[in-house]
């Protein structure tokens, strides 16, 4: 496949119809990191798989086919984000490129409209764009408001990943990229056993409406017994679904309360827009949840001397892999290293200056050396002795 340069960005159906403060955000963060997109005329409907090549699997390929040839004609890739136009696209070109026979049938019949293609463009996820061009490191820069402290699901969607190997977007059983985009924005990742499966939107189209509520179901009430802050994901449907059926659910007068964000509005947040500038208030379910831990977590930060850097003392603490290494604690069992570096979160920094176990630190740097981020204790404990030393 050879290379466009630019893209065209493809909205599809469901965000200029239904969700648009879906589309506010994604214009907002685009324009904010850098990414450059046109825009053009004349796009249909992807056309959704499960339905549509179902029906007609002719009418699929050609109408996938047009759109890219849309493109093609403007010499330029198509940027998407949504799960399904994703898929529907880079399964189709997967296909074109293994049989000369549909490509001879696809170009026949867009000659017949006036169109030309010639199987050069191709489609990318907004994740991909920002995960492989931007990049994390790039994006973590750009913050304004750190997540620290806040724990948030992902849920990749089961067309982001799959079909494989047509959607190579990343590993389908082991992914990361949009761990790693959700990380850079300082907040911690939750592992969950649902991480990976469909959001069950499907069913509800299928007629089964009870087992799509269920699918709902199920993957909430597991986050919230992980206490989550937030479930993220990056197709419309997907948001469609958890956003509406939890709305339902809670009508029902089920406990559920997971706030719902697509990836560029949580991104959004962090690079300093406000709720109402991207239309969050339009979200059937609260995300009340989600803005009062997060004021809580920055008010806790706020208590950090400036002597320290906060950030360092989380990433210590949750990884803890020298917590039995340091030879204070072969001889003293209630010695606990890191829960000095958890005081110096939580506030009580004038506890700690008076308390005995600072002293009990030898500044032997075994926990520098054992430590995989090259960080240890020994810095902030140091510190915090010549501050107690000053007092």
């Amino acid at each position: 496949m050879i290379q466009m340069k630019g893209y065209i960005f493809f909205w599809g159906c469901m965000i200029p119809g239904r969700l648009p403060f879906l589309e506010k955000s994604l214009r907002l963060v685009m324009d904010k990191v850098g990414i450059a997109y046109e825009e053009i005329d004349g796009f249909t409907c992807c056309p959704e798989k499960f339905l549509i090549e179902t029906m007609s699997e002719e009418a699929w390929y050609l109408t996938a086919a047009r759109n890219l040839a849309l493109a093609e004609r403007e010499g330029k890739d198509l940027l998407v984000a949504c799960n399904g136009c994703y898929s529907t696209f880079r399964t189709a070109i997967s296909r074109f490129s293994t049989s000369s026979k549909l490509r001879g049938s696809v170009r026949q019949y867009l000659d017949s409209i006036g169109l030309e293609y010639n199987f050069r463009s191709t489609a990318r996820h907004l994740v991909e764009v920002l995960h492989d061009e931007i990049g994390a490191e790039a994006l973590s820069k750009k913050v304004v408001n750190n997540m620290e402290g806040l724990k948030v699901a992902i849920h990749y969607g089961c067309q982001f990943l799959r079909p494989s190997p047509a959607a190579r977007i990343d590993d389908p059983g082991r992914a990361q990229q949009l761990d790693t985009l959700v990380e850079c924005l300082g907040a911690t990742n939750i592992d969950y056993l649902g991480k990976t499966e469909c959001c069950g939107e499907a069913l509800g189209r299928s007629g089964f409406p009870n087992d799509s509520l269920t699918s709902v179901r199920l993957k909430l009430t597991e986050l919230q017994q992980l206490d989550a802050d937030g479930l993220v994901v990056v197709c419309p449907a997907c948001f469609q679904q958890f956003d509406n059926q939890q709305y339902y659910l809670q009508k029902q007068k089920e406990e559920l309360n997971i706030p719902i964000f697509y990836y560029t509005e949580l991104l959004g947040l962090a690079l300093g827009f406000t709720p109402e500038e991207m239309g969050l208030f339009m979200h059937r379910s609260s995300l009340e949840k989600f803005f009062t831990r997060w004021d809580e977590e920055r008010h806790r930060m706020s208590l950090v001397p400036p002597e320290f850097d906060a950030e360092e003392i989380e990433q210590c603490i949750k990884c803890g892999s020298c917590a039995y290494d340091c030879p204070v604690t072969q001889v003293e069992s209630e010695f606990a290293p890191h829960d000095l570096m958890q005081m110096i979160l939580d506030g009580q920094f004038e506890d700690l200056l008076e308390s005995e176990d600072i002293w009990m630190c030898m500044e032997c740097g075994t926990c520098r050396e054992l430590c995989p981020n090259n960080l240890g204790m020994v810095k902030p404990v140091k510190k915090v002795k010549s501050m107690a030393m000053a007092r």
